[in-house]
């Protein structure tokens, strides 16, 4: 009986580790405050997208590709399914060659602090993108962002 009990608890510990090893973390709340802070003095382009979202699975491929145009800015990819879609995502980005700086998935139930923490004026709607430039100051949008729009934030440096 000891040995179920210590094997059951290693399946435990390791289990966000598996996830780990994917490249995708878990957002929980109070991380976006951390988040930022991190990346301050770095343009930062936080994507927010899901698996059931039709454009944010369409451009996928374009996202793959700033990525390479651009790699001093730091790419943040949240995704809203929730953490026992991490494998299904992780899988999704690879596929389409995308490799951010950090792949993160909504890891609280409560959904609705997390989405207040990136943005308060922010109810949910997909795709977002915050680009943030060195000095800190942000441009939101939402719906598919086209490319020539983000080449033109990107070579300004600053907004």
């Amino acid at each position: 009986m000891t040995r179920f009990f210590v094997a059951l608890a290693f399946a435990l510990w390791m289990a966000p580790l598996s996830i780990l090893a994917q490249g995708v973390e878990g957002l929980h709340a109070g991380d976006m405050a951390h988040l930022r802070d991190r990346f301050k003095n770095r343009p930062l382009v936080m994507h927010v997208w899901s698996l059931t979202c039709t454009p944010c699975l369409a451009e996928l491929p374009q996202w793959a590709e700033r990525i390479k145009r651009h790699p001093d800015m730091a790419f943040v990819f949240i995704n809203t399914d929730g953490m026992r879609y991490a494998a299904t995502l992780s899988k999704r980005l690879a596929a389409a060659g995308v490799k951010p700086t950090r792949s993160l998935v909504y890891a609280d139930d409560f959904v609705e602090r997390l989405q207040y923490e990136i943005s308060p004026d922010w109810h949910g709607e997909l795709p977002r993108n915050e680009l943030t430039d060195r000095r800190g100051r942000s441009l939101v949008t939402l719906g598919s962002l086209a490319d020539a729009d983000f080449e033109k934030w990107a070579h300004l440096g600053e907004l």
